[in-house]
C-alpha cells in the first residue's frame, strides 16, 4: 500500500477535525464569553461592585470588605471587556 506524502502544514485553516497527531484547540478557547448574557452579567457586576465598594469605603465598613466588593466590580469589568474583544475578533 502506498503511503501518503507528508507535507508541512500550510498557513490556511481547513474545515473539519485536525489530522491525527495534531494538537486540539486550547482550553482557554472554550472559556471565552460568547453570549451577550456574559456582557450583561459583567456590566451588572461592574456597576454594583464598583459602586458598592466606593460606598462601603465611604461608610467605613472596613478595608477588606470594601476591597472585596470593589474586586467583584473589577471581575465584572474584565468579563465585559472580554466579551467585547471576543465579539470584535469574531466579527
Amino acid at each position: 500500500m502506498k503511503q501518503p506524502i507528508r507535507r508541512p502544514p500550510s498557513d490556511r485553516h481547513r474545515a473539519g477535525p485536525p489530522p491525527p497527531g495534531r494538537r486540539s484547540p486550547s482550553r482557554w478557547h472554550s472559556l471565552l464569553p460568547r453570549s451577550s448574557r456574559w456582557f450583561v452579567l459583567g456590566m451588572c457586576l461592574a456597576v454594583g461592585g464598583i459602586g458598592g465598594g466606593v460606598r462601603a469605603a465611604r461608610d467605613g465598613e472596613g478595608i477588606l470588605r470594601a476591597l472585596g466588593i470593589f474586586g467583584s466590580g473589577l471581575v465584572g469589568l474584565a468579563l465585559a471587556i472580554a466579551y467585547v474583544t471576543t465579539y470584535l475578533r469574531e466579527r
